[in-house]
Order: structure tokens, then C-alpha cells, then sequence
């Protein structure tokens, strides 16, 4: 008996895919779409994800010397390096010069200390270099921090907007640093899903043609998002797919292991800690005020006043965005349990993409936007 094979995403996914193509297709020229979830942002964003990428990359460095693996200590040091550029640089020298020189001599020190550990013999670090590279480590994290405080206006700093924002630039690089470490295609590019499966539906032709002309990116930025109706019936579907997905035993290969490191670390400590130390509080302290706020305004002198729909509707809120809070934390534990597993390029696509980042949509009001 032959075995049948079985598509990796089921219908109801591959419907809900159809579904937020269709949703931007109602938005935006298709001359613009590529079906990439990049975003738009603003630099305060950009800047604060930077900083949890080299957090995380000089973390690596520390955790390789510790398993004398100093080869992907180097290639983490090197990358760590290499994302503190020059435009950068010169944003933090504006502010404060002496934490600009400090950290490009502080990364610049570590990877020239972790190089001169290349032709240390495998095995026999030797411990009191290793103390020296673990303390360079954490007076970057000290100038990284000092860093985020000038450069950052406090306003955005406890902005919930701003930090969903940087969640979603890193799930990003999660698929970024998957995608080299498993030597596959753009994960961050939403088409991949429908190339990769073979997607067959009735009138799919126009549609395929549509989601691979494109040369422009999707890109998010906060405001209001895509009709209620459209939104809501994509978390639905995401919803239901969880336990589906987190069953699959299919794993990949993994062929670059300095980017699945990254993609490991990011997914399952900057993010998840950014997450619960961050946003889920901002967001609830927000959620709270905006309730309160909305609670008294209805108050009147006439005790019998009643609310009205929109108030009540305002009101109503809080406990959808409660709900919807703990569901993202759930969405982005499982992008890191696919990780760790190493499931399969698409598990991965269909956890961010479909699931993540619609929640992200809904709760923060980020919208899909062309590129400038």
C-alpha cells in the first residue's frame, strides 16, 4: 500500500494565508506587495530592537566560551560588532559621545579578545580569559543600557505601541537567522508558504501570480488596522491552528549553527523577557487607563445616566485585549518551541505569520503599510 502524503498546512491555514493576502490585495496596489512582514518603524524601534540584537549576540559569545566553542564565540562576536554601524554610532554620538567611543571600543575589544582565543587548543580556555570576555560582556550590556536612556525620549520608552513594534522586528530576525541557519528561502516573505507547498485552490492562478510580481515589502506601523471583520477572522483561524502545528514532528537540518544560536537565544530569552518584563505590563497598565478614562467619562450629575453603545464598547475592550495578551505570549512560546524543535521553515512561517503578527495587528493597531 502506497502512503498517502499528506500537505504540511492544513486548509483551514492555507485559507487563513489566502485570506491576509486578499485583506492587503483590498488595501495596497499589488505593484507593491511582496509578502514580506517587514515594518515600518520608526527609528526610536529600530534602535531598541538593535540594542536586544547585540544583547543577545554578546550573550552567545559568553555562553560558547563557557562550552569552548570559541569558533562560534567568534562568529557572535563578529556579528555583534557588525550590527553597531556607523549611522548608529553617530545617532548615539549626538547624545552622549563618551557612550558612542565606549561601546565601539567595548565590542571592538571583544572581538579582538575572543579572535586571540583561535589558537587556544579545543578544550583548555583558559578560565581567567574567559572571566575577561564574560566582564567585557557586561559593561557592554551597562553601555547598552545607558545608550537606550539617552537616546530613547521616555514617552516611547513606555509606549506599548513602540515595544510591540520591536517584538515584531525581532520575530523578524528569528526568521532571518532561521532561514541561514537551515540554508532556506526568505521565511519573512509570506509567499514562500503558498511556493512552498503547492498550493491548490480553484482560481489560485491570479492569485500566485499576484503574491510573487511584487517587488515592494508589506510593512506595519501603528494606527488603525484592517477592517474589524478581516482581523478578527484571521485570529480566529490562527487560533485554532496552534495545536496543530506544535503537534508536527518534522524537524529540518541545520546548517548554519552560529544563526540557529541566534535564532534560538532571540526567540527564547530576548523576546519572551521583552515580552513579560515590557509589554505585557505596558499594555495592561494602558488597558487599564483607557478603561478607566472611558468609566468616567459616563459619569454625570443624573445618577440614572446610562452608557452609551460606543462607551460601553470602549469599555468592553479592556477583557478583549486581556484575553488576546495571554494568546500572544502563547503564540510567541511556540515560535520558540519550533525553534528549539527545529520544525520545519514552514511551521515557523506559519507561526509568525499567521499567527503572531495578526495579533500584533489587532492588539496594537499595527497596520500594513508600502514602503516609502
Amino acid at each position: 500500500m502506497s502512503a498517502k502524503k499528506v500537505p504540511f498546512m492544513p486548509y483551514y491555514m492555507r485559507f487563513v494565508l489566502v485570506m491576509f493576502i486578499i485583506a492587503g490585495s483590498l488595501v495596497f496596489s499589488t505593484s507593491h506587495l511582496a509578502y514580506a512582514h517587514t515594518f515600518s518603524t520608526s527609528e526610536s524601534v529600530e534602535f531598541l530592537s538593535l540594542v536586544q540584537q547585540i544583547r543577545a549576540e554578546t550573550a552567545l559569545v559568553s555562553m560558547n566560551l563557557e562550552n569552548n566553542n570559541v569558533t562560534l564565540a567568534q562568529t557572535h562576536a563578529e556579528k555583534a560588532s557588525s550590527l553597531l554601524n556607523n549611522s548608529t554610532l553617530d545617532e548615539i554620538w549626538e547624545v552622549n559621545t563618551r557612550i558612542a567611543d565606549s561601546l565601539e571600543t567595548g565590542l571592538e575589544q571583544l572581538e579582538g579578545n575572543v579572535t586571540s582565543l583561535a589558537s587556544t587548543p579545543q578544550g583548555q580556555t583558559p578560565q581567567d580569559r574567559i572571566q575577561s570576555v564574560n566582564e567585557t560582556v557586561m559593561t557592554l550590556d551597562d553601555l547598552l543600557a545607558e545608550a537606550v536612556t539617552v537616546r530613547i525620549e521616555s514617552d516611547q520608552q513606555n509606549n506599548a505601541t513602540t515595544w510591540a513594534l520591536v517584538v515584531a522586528d525581532l520575530v523578524n530576525t528569528v526568521l532571518s537567522d532561521y532561514g541561514n541557519a537551515t540554508g532556506s528561502f526568505d521565511l519573512t516573505n509570506m509567499s514562500n508558504m503558498a511556493g512552498m507547498e503547492g498550493m491548490q485552490m480553484e482560481s489560485s492562478g491570479n492569485m500566485t501570480t499576484m503574491m510573487s510580481s511584487g517587488e515592494g515589502q508589506m510593512q506595519m506601523s501603528g494606527g488603525s488596522s484592517m477592517g474589524n471583520d478581516t482581523t478578527m477572522a484571521i485570529q480566529t483561524n490562527s487560533s485554532s491552528s496552534a495545536s496543530s502545528t506544535s503537534n508536527m514532528t518534522a524537524t529540518t537540518n541545520i546548517v548554519d549553527q552560529a544563526a540557529y544560536q541566534s535564532a534560538q537565544y532571540i526567540s527564547n530569552n530576548t523576546i519572551l523577557q521583552l515580552f513579560a518584563e515590557t509589554l505585557k505590563p505596558l499594555t495592561l497598565s494602558a488597558n487599564e487607563t483607557s478603561s478607566s478614562e472611558a468609566g468616567n467619562a459616563t459619569t454625570s450629575t443624573d445618577s440614572t445616566a446610562v452608557m452609551s453603545q460606543e462607551e460601553q464598547s470602549q469599555t468592553s475592550t479592556g477583557n478583549l485585549t486581556s484575553s488576546n495578551i495571554d494568546e500572544l505570549e502563547a503564540r510567541l512560546m511556540l515560535l520558540r518551541d519550533n525553534i528549539a524543535n527545529k520544525a520545519t521553515p514552514m511551521e515557523v512561517m506559519a507561526t509568525a505569520h499567521l499567527q503572531i503578527h495578526p495579533l500584533l495587528m489587532q492588539i496594537y493597531g499595527l497596520t500594513i503599510a508600502t514602503p516609502q
